[in-house]
This record gives C-alpha cells, sequence and structure tokens, in this order.
C-alpha cells in the first residue's frame, strides 16, 4: 500500500500536462470505485490518458512517460510507475472509444485538495462489463448494491458501445431477483 498521499501522483499528472507529455487523463479502476463507492482492495491506480501528441507507429511507446519518470526519479518496469509508493499503471486511451469517451466525461472531484479527474460510475460498470472478469463483476455488483447508477445513462452507454447485450445475458449476476 502506497507511504503517502495520492497528492504525488496528482501533481506528477499535472506536471506531465503542463510540459505536454499528455492531454488529458482520468483515473479509473478499482481506485476510482473507492471515490464512487466503498474501499475495495487494489495494488495498483490505473490511468487512463491520451498522449498529447498523437502516436504514429504500429506498437504504441510509452518512453515520454518512462522518461519522465527517470527525470522525477520515480521506479519503474515495464507495467508500473512507482510514484512516491503508488503503483501507477498508464493506460493509453485514444484507440478504444469506450475509454476516450470515459476520459473525456470524467467526473471532477476534489481530492486531496485537487481537482483530479476520476472515471464515472455508468463508465466504470460499461468497462468493467466489457473485460468481464470475476472481480470486475463483483465491482458491478457493489455499485448496483449501493443504488448509485443512473441506469438511463447507463443503458444509454451501454447501447452506444455495443455492450447492451451483453449487459442483458449478465446482468442476473449483479441484482438480487
Amino acid at each position: 500500500m502506497p507511504t503517502t498521499n495520492i497528492e504525488t501522483v496528482l501533481a506528477a499528472l499535472a506536471e506531465m500536462e503542463n510540459i505536454g507529455i499528455i492531454k488529458n487523463y482520468a483515473i479509473g479502476g478499482a481506485f476510482a470505485a473507492i471515490f464512487h463507492s466503498e474501499p475495495i482492495s487494489t495494488i495498483d491506480l490505473d490511468i487512463f490518458f491520451f498522449f498529447k501528441e498523437k502516436q504514429t507507429g504500429p506498437v504504441l511507446s510509452l518512453e515520454k512517460l518512462y522518461d519522465f519518470a527517470k527525470l522525477k526519479e520515480f521506479s519503474f518496469d515495464h507495467e508500473f510507475i512507482n510514484i512516491d509508493g503508488w503503483l501507477v499503471q498508464f493506460v493509453e486511451s485514444s484507440d478504444n472509444p469506450l475509454w476516450s469517451e470515459a476520459v473525456e466525461k470524467a467526473d471532477i472531484l476534489m481530492i486531496s485538495g485537487r481537482d483530479a479527474r476520476v472515471i464515472g460510475r455508468e463508465h466504470l460498470v460499461a468497462m468493467w462489463l466489457l473485460a468481464g472478469r470475476a472481480k470486475d463483476y463483483q465491482k458491478i455488483t457493489m455499485f448496483v448494491d449501493a443504488s448509485i447508477l443512473d441506469y438511463e445513462k447507463l443503458t444509454d452507454i451501454l447501447s452506444r458501445h455495443g455492450l447492451l447485450v451483453k449487459w442483458e445475458a449478465e446482468k442476473w449476476r449483479f441484482f438480487n431477483e
């Protein structure tokens, strides 16, 4: 578990935007669920983002992120950048329509005295439904049980991203009916 406040991560994200590495970001995954509902066990902080300059090569390069990490003396491996104890996984999102929309329409929440973008509840549910892992279904059930979803908004998102049929087939997992 991180030993410091998330402020360090938010400051690093703001700096990455200011110097032109990333153009937009939103906190996603299980950590985003914490801001919308209740604590969940997670080992990392997922940051969905867009590079400032669109990459044109056949393979996505995270070199600019790693160069920034080196400059700031953050350790990293192939999957995570360790920002003062926070294992941060960066997920470039411009090529996935659902992820891209989730970043663009992220909620602005006050976290550690800063405005931070966090993927909204309904987009999180759509992303978890798309992933379809048992742990994702558990998070969807948590949101359903907490009665925090706007089902009209969720239906719209699922419909536009071709997930309505999957929702109808899987929703028995989320409701105690």
